[in-house]
């Protein structure tokens, strides 16, 4: 994980950071997504699809039969609507707030302009927020967060260690990856199939965001960035 300099300008570290987040994503979480960030954005940063095995979704609530099994890709998609918040300050549970009122926005436009793709029939039945921080969540806004009905994911993305001896101490922050029950709960939308975990790497103190399946380690998979079933812009 790269480190961004105190002397960019707000916009150049809020741009930094969107890049990274993009990265580790499609990295380790089995995310693609493209910058929509701008005039127009409706709140969102980054739009995309989450690919996880069919089995996590296999659920009656979450059947696409408009699609071929043989058409499909190789895992299910899920939309992806994230914001990046590249802040010296803790995240509060205002912030959280108007993230999922950006959700429900977002996701009635989008739903309202599908117009067809490879991906469109499962596009429309949910949704998941991803809020990503260079800073901590507060306990207040984890609380609102886990108590909001949209299927949520927070990703803590504290920068690289800025010197040596705060990685010799091990006073260098651990990032943080969680779901909420509407998310990843018993009757969550993936009913605890998946497991949210922060690894940290026995040579960095930086870690990396995982998921764990059945047990074991889920390997990430994205399709190719040519795959048409990822919007260009929200319209």
């Amino acid at each position: 994980m790269g480190i961004i300099p105190h002397s960019l300008t707000t916009l150049a570290k809020g741009l930094s950071f969107e890049s990274r987040t993009i990265g580790i994503l499609r990295e380790h979480l089995s995310i693609s997504c493209r910058h929509v960030g701008g005039r127009g954005d409706g709140g969102i940063d980054l739009l995309g699809w989450w690919w996880l095995p069919h089995e996590c979704l296999s659920h009656a609530a979450y059947q696409d039969s408009s699609n071929p099994v043989e058409n499909r890709p190789a895992r299910t998609p899920l939309r992806i609507f994230a914001q990046c918040k590249a802040e010296e300050k803790k995240i509060g549970p205002r912030y959280v707030r108007e993230f999922e009122g950006t959700i429900l926005r977002n996701c009635l436009s989008q739903t309202a302009g599908e117009s067809g793709g490879s991906v469109t029939g499962l596009s429309r039945n949910a949704a998941v927020g991803v809020f990503a921080s260079t800073s901590p969540f507060t306990k207040a806004s984890l609380l609102q967060a886990y108590s909001s009905p949209l299927p949520l994911v927070l990703l803590y993305l504290p920068n690289a260690p800025v010197s040596v001896s705060n990685v010799e101490s091990g006073s260098s922050p651990l990032g943080a990856l969680v779901f909420n029950p509407a998310l990843n709960g018993a009757s969550g939308l993936l009913r605890d199939t998946v497991e949210a975990r922060w690894e940290r790497l026995r040579e960095s103190e930086e870690g990396r965001p995982r998921l764990w399946y059945n047990g074991r380690p889920l390997e990430s998979w994205t399709p190719d960035e040519n795959f048409e079933g990822i919007p260009e812009r929200l319209d």
